[in-house]
């Protein structure tokens, strides 16, 4: 791993998976938002809206906020993020399936992404810039 100023640079696996937790964080706000925004639309015109609308809205929005902390844990070089960032990637990979079966074939993206942010967070380069403990980031930051 490189250094910068003393400190080693976050490996660019570890990169790409912050960027594609950052583009989920975005979709998943996006989308969370636009579904509170639709029903309120609904309130307003006199039509009732399913509690699933408003399920699903929360869902998204909570699965935005902690990707979102996940993503800042992995900046700071806490491991405790993976286990968390690969039970939502799962959870989004078999929802991809699950789409892909019905025939939603936009439900290929998520199921990329998630297999994305899968692969990078646990390449060895990854593994090793999260697990080293602060007392051995210098000798890992003079390793190539």
């Amino acid at each position: 791993m490189r250094e910068v100023k003393g400190r080693a640079r976050m490996p660019l696996s570890l990169k790409t998976a912050v960027a594609v937790l950052a583009f989920q964080v975005l979709a998943n706000t996006a989308v969370g938002v636009l579904l509170f925004v639709f029903a309120a639309e609904d309130i307003e015109h006199g039509r009732d809206v399913p509690t699933l609308t408003y399920v699903l809205a929360v869902a998204s929005l909570a699965i935005g906020v902690t990707l979102l902390a996940c993503a800042v844990l992995f900046v700071r070089r806490s491991p405790l993020a993976r286990p968390i960032v690969t039970v939502l990637e799962i959870f989004g990979m078999i929802s991809g399936l699950i789409g892909i079966v019905y025939g939603a074939p936009q439900a290929v993206v998520g199921l990329v992404l998630s297999f994305l942010v899968l692969l990078h967070v646990y390449r060895p380069e990854s593994t090793e810039w999260l697990t080293a403990s602060p007392d051995t980031w210098e000798d890992v930051a003079t390793v190539d």
